[in-house]
């Protein structure tokens, strides 16, 4: 009884697989002709993709590879342990830095001895213009133009020259 149960399922089933089987059949032989003309518009296109996956897997189809594989394989390996090692430390000194607080700001106290520069020239400047108040004043030089062609450029520029410098 238990073999006529599975012969009867492979029955029912062979008949609900044969009418759908013969109707794949029919649109495969109705889009046959498409098949057959778009293949062939599209020919140009696949042969060009087959040349270019050739040319892509050409290093990996050439002998020497065989030969570089071993140190390849070696410089991999050594990379990727490296990166990790290196992730491994970066994540200690983090939490040590942070847990210790290292990498907090360091303020410093406001200096007591000593000026900034920009104070140094405050005052230098303050002073330089105390004396030119307190020179005699002398009768003003009046230069007189050259009349001829303008230079232009650093050429036509003045080099100012100072005794003392801020520097």
């Amino acid at each position: 009884m238990m073999a006529s149960a599975v012969t009867i399922v492979f029955i029912i089933l062979h008949l609900i697989w044969w009418p759908i089987s013969k109707l794949i059949t029919i649109i495969i032989a109705l889009l046959s002709p498409f098949y057959t003309v778009l293949g062939f518009i599209l020919l140009p296109f696949i042969h060009l993709g087959h040349t270019i996956i050739r040319l892509i897997s050409l290093p990996f189809s050439v002998k020497w590879v065989e030969r570089v594989e071993t140190v390849y394989v070696y410089l991999g390996t050594a990379g990727l342990i490296g990166c990790i090692t290196g992730t491994i430390f970066f994540i200690i000194f983090k939490f040590l830095s942070s847990s210790l607080n290292i990498d907090a700001t360091i303020e410093s106290p406001a200096r007591e001895k000593g000026r900034t520069t920009a104070e140094y020239r405050t005052a230098r400047r303050e002073k330089r213009e105390g004396m030119i108040d307190h020179l005699p004043s002398a009768t003003p030089i009046v230069l007189k133009k050259v009349a001829g062609p303008r230079r232009r450029g650093l050429l036509s520029q003045a080099i100012i020259e100072e005794e003392d410098s801020d520097f």
